[in-house]
């Protein structure tokens, strides 16, 4: 609808990991998706649940749910190909997970090669 929805990353990263305090060594985003659908869907917005830049307790049921056009109801595989990659995008949001190297550390905005 032209409106573009600012989530909390913070919520993900607080209430995914149930104590272990892993967010901030990575993670894979099925584990926050999984997250929200147990939770009706549910993710706050930015503005309700600020970043922090740290994984502290959840906090996720004492913010608002900021998911009122859609819910997260899971995850999906979707195969490899770009063709494969337009056809999930045309259904729902689209996920990457990639390796970070020691170089990515160095990452200083321009294009990477590693």
């Amino acid at each position: 609808a032209g409106k573009l929805w600012k989530f909390a990353e913070q919520e993900y990263l607080d209430c995914t990991y149930d104590s272990k305090k892993n967010g901030c060594r990575g993670g894979w985003p099925t584990m926050a998706y999984d997250y929200s659908a147990k939770h009706g869907g549910r993710l706050a917005a930015t503005k309700d649940y600020k970043y922090q830049g740290a994984q502290g307790s959840c906090k996720g049921a004492s913010k608002p749910d900021a998911m009122v056009a859609a819910k997260i109801t899971g995850v999906v595989a979707v195969g490899a190909t770009e063709a494969e990659n337009i056809e999930a995008l045309a259904s729902g949001g689209l996920t990457v997970a990639f390796e970070v190297t020691d170089y990515f550390q160095q990452y200083d905005g321009s294009i990477m090669k590693d």
